[in-house]
């Protein structure tokens, strides 16, 4: 399958999100009480980032995309919070674990969004399947 037209306005809007996120976390002081803006901000992240990477590579289908979303996340990530400023600290590993879990919200929920809504996040009808295992008889 080709590439969905427009692909790449979802990835501008994703790595705008990532250097936002990077500015913002870079000036605000490493505050323990403020560790799940890292979820809500990765999970804004992964929402657009689902949607690109659903457009640019049709072909994997759902189950592709959303590990595909969350290795990618989960680098992102990391890097931006232990290759960062400051001392070294358990909280950074907090931190991280909060924005895994902001982008392990949006890959679970993308399952249960309506059709209308897929079609409009992913470009296209995510055809909707069984279980994988036959269920016994």
């Amino acid at each position: 399958m080709e590439r969905i037209p427009g692909w790449w306005h979802w990835a501008l809007v994703t790595v705008c999100i990532y250097i936002a996120t990077l500015v913002s976390n870079r000036y605000l002081p490493d505050n323990p009480q403020m560790v799940w803006v890292y979820a809500g901000e990765y999970a804004l992240w992964a929402a657009t980032a689902l949607g690109a990477i659903a457009r640019f590579m049709p072909a994997l289908t759902p189950y592709g995309w959303r590990p595909v979303t969350i290795f990618l996340g989960a680098l992102l990530a990391g890097l931006e919070i232990f290759i960062g400023i400051g001392p070294a600290t358990k909280v950074r590993v907090d931190e991280w674990m909060t924005a895994l879990i902001g982008i392990a919200m949006v890959t679970i929920l993308a399952r249960f969004v309506p059709a209308a809504s897929t079609r409009f996040w992913f470009g296209q009808e995510v055809i909707r399947r069984g279980p994988i295992a036959r269920p016994p008889r």
